[in-house]
């Protein structure tokens, strides 16, 4: 796992967890701890929530045992899941086992639809549900497992193949490509479910080695020749490169037992198609769902907007334009974590040893820097001054987000003096040590602490709703898989008429799969940044209005791929009243000849066009602020002067644009 990054997964049913055996796990999670992947899982077999459900299958007794091991797992810190294989004889007792694994300290469940072989066949069990029915039960288990904040791992993963990197198409399973197993006979087979059987040997290890079996083989020969385009009910389904064609090995049993050739029995239908619909259709209504989420109602103003684009909140972590799906056999990894475990990497490296070659050539002014420790200002990782574009005003309250060493919230204190606040939220322990320990330094040097830092997320910003009057961020928001909610909980965060201003890293062409694969690139801002034309959509989708550029610099070149230093500025407004025309007329003042806002509101210059409460509570605020006059009636008296320096968006000579 450490050497090789690569993750084990130990199927078990959990009854033999002591003595040495239970501290090797746990040396071996500590290991896994370390890895540069999340390298250890441990999957426990429980088949019901109760010994009168469970035992019929997997022995008597065993539901006692298990569920002993599970706690014994639990309080080892080996973070356990619960694995349950669904029949008929506990299919309506689905949400029962999620309740039991959140009762014992589990928090992730896998479902296994059964496969038609072995002794499943014979007997009580042989009568296997159909796949509408496993739909069903599966619905309630998620509903159930969504009140209590447990995860069902393989519906999870189900939905990752659908909101997976646009362009990426699933094509059957990884058996015989990305997965080989090997068995207690010494011989190989392509996955878990397959192993055993004599006509799915790929070779034994002690004939061949492991690359010359993958290769040679005729039975991984016979699985990478077989396509989802082969597959005869999936060829003219449109879900086809996104569902993957189902599993492999749940195709195969009942075409092989009707003796169909083992080519064809690799492309035979697999029965679970209509669940594989179902959960379709449900992924998608949670997409749309949470698609909306994003968009503000309360912005101000309604317009058409796209509610969800495909892969849209994904870690974009391969390079392939074609991939296999998971193994019904084996867990998912959640995206939020996996992305977040490389960026908490990264810059905890670069917290305990300053890295020149992440530093942009964008530096703030010597002048901003002279209160600010060394050891900040040699971790500053940044791509821009936000701070100083957001031209703070004394008294004023800031959050930063991504603050590492803390140097944006140094700058800013000194700017929002002893009665203002500024809070730092950043995940990474280093980075917030060496800004917690530089702290008391920077405030004997102001004669003031203005600053408190906090651990937390972009996507889960910890400050109450409507508290601050700006967010600023410095080449951060390209880092997180999920930035409509990163620019979501901006805009909760903002009081009414707060401001935005961010640094950030943009693309100027979208960034290529094998570029947002590079987890080095992704640490260097490349492999996650947006076009341009996405980041300013992203904010005005999630409410923000008056947005501008207010400055972008060339920074690199990557494979033929331009990108770009932008610092964006948007404000908050939230909708108060909706649209009541209160005889409030607005009058644009120029320079220019006319303007159009965000609602489509033509103002020409010195026209008086009627407004409802809310547009005229904005435009008498920045950034519109001294552009427009408000008053009462068409032929309403203007009483305004307007400065030589009125549209300036910062102090003249302050070096923001």
């Amino acid at each position: 796992m450490r050497t090789h990054g690569r993750e084990l997964v130990i199927l078990t049913n959990g009854t033999m967890f002591k003595g040495e055996r239970l501290a090797r796990l746990v040396q071996l999670m500590s290991v896994a701890a370390d890895a540069p992947v999340p390298g250890l899982r441990i999957q426990v077999s429980l088949d019901g929530p109760t010994a009168e459900i469970n035992d019929p299958i997997r022995g008597h007794g065993t539901f006692q045992r298990i569920v002993e091991g599970v706690d014994i797992a639990v309080a080892a810190g080996l973070r356990p899941t619960l694995t349950a294989t669904i029949l008929r004889h506990n299919l309506g007792a689905l949400d029962d086992i999620v309740r039991l694994a959140h009762a014992h300290g589990v928090w992730n469940v896998h479902l296994l639809w059964p496969h038609r072989r072995g002794r499943v066949l014979d007997g009580a069990l042989a009568d296997l549900p159909a796949a509408e029915e496993i739909l069903a039960s599966v619905r309630t288990a998620r509903s159930v497992a969504t009140e209590l904040g447990v995860s069902i791992d393989n519906i999870e993963e189900f939905r990752l193949r659908l909101d997976g990197s646009p362009g990426v198409k699933n094509d059957l399973a990884g058996a015989g490509w990305s997965s080989l197993c090997l068995y207690t006979d010494g011989n190989l087979y392509p996955s878990a479910s397959m192993a055993g059987v004599p006509e799915l040997q790929c070779g034994s290890l002690a004939e061949q080695c492991l690359e010359d079996v993958w290769k040679t083989s005729p039975v991984c020969r016979d699985l990478r020749e077989a396509t989802v385009e082969r597959k005869p009910l999936c060829r003219t389904c449109s879900l086809r490169f996104l569902c993957g064609g189902g599993d492999v090995e749940h195709g195969y049993w009942p075409a092989a037992a009707e003796g169909r050739s083992r080519r064809l029995a690799f492309i035979a239908h697999d029965p679970y198609c209509e669940l594989y619909k179902g959960l379709a259709a449900d992924t998608f209504t949670d997409l749309v769902h949470e698609g909306r989420a994003t968009v503000q109602p309360n912005a101000g103003y309604d317009r058409p907007v796209v509610l969800r684009g495909m892969g849209e909140h994904t870690l974009h972590d391969e390079d392939t334009i074609v991939r296999t799906t998971h193994s019904a056999c084996v867990l998912s990894e959640e995206v939020l974590d996996k992305s977040r475990q490389t960026v908490r990497e990264f810059y905890g490296d670069a917290a305990e040893k300053p890295q020149e070659e992440l530093c942009c050539p964008v530096q703030p002014e010597p002048a901003d820097l002279e209160h600010i420790p060394r050891e900040v200002v040699d971790r500053f990782y940044g791509c821009g001054s936000p701070v100083t574009a957001a031209a703070l005003a004394t008294g004023e309250s800031m959050v930063d987000l991504g603050s590492g060493a803390g140097i944006d919230c140094f700058i800013a204190a000194k700017k929002v003096g002893p009665e203002g606040r500024v809070y730092g939220v950043d995940m990474t322990d280093q980075m917030l040590s060496v800004a917690r320990e530089c702290q008391p330094k920077v405030a004997v040097a102001l004669g003031y602490d203005a600053v408190e830092f906090r651990q937390g997320f972009l996507e889960e910003i910890p400050v109450d709703d409507a508290t601050v009057d700006v967010v600023t961020s410095n080449c951060v928001i390209n880092l997180s898989p999920d930035k409509p909610r990163v620019f979501g909980e901006i805009w909760r965060v903002l009081k009414d008429h707060g401001r935005l201003v961010v640094a950030d890293i943009v693309s100027e062409d979208e960034v290529p799969p094998k570029m947002r694969a590079d987890g080095q690139l992704w640490g260097e801002c490349i492999s996650g940044a947006l076009t341009e034309e996405a980041f300013l959509a992203g904010v005005e989708k999630a409410g923000f209005y008056g947005v501008s550029v207010l400055k972008k610099t060339f920074w690199r070149e990557v494979e033929g791929c331009k990108f770009y230093s932008v610092t964006v500025r948007g404000y908050k407004f939230e909708k108060k009243a909706g649209c009541q025309f209160i005889g409030q007329y607005a009058i644009y003042l120029g320079p220019q000849k006319a303007v159009v806002d965000e609602e489509g509101h033509l103002f020409p210059r010195g026209e008086a066009v009627e407004v409802c409460t809310d547009t005229a509570a904005k435009l008498s605020h920045a950034p519109y602020v001294g552009s427009f006059s408000i008053v009462d009636g068409p032929s309403g008296i203007r009483d305004i002067t307007v400065g030589p320096d009125n549209d300036a968006c910062c102090e003249p000579g302050s070096g923001c644009c």
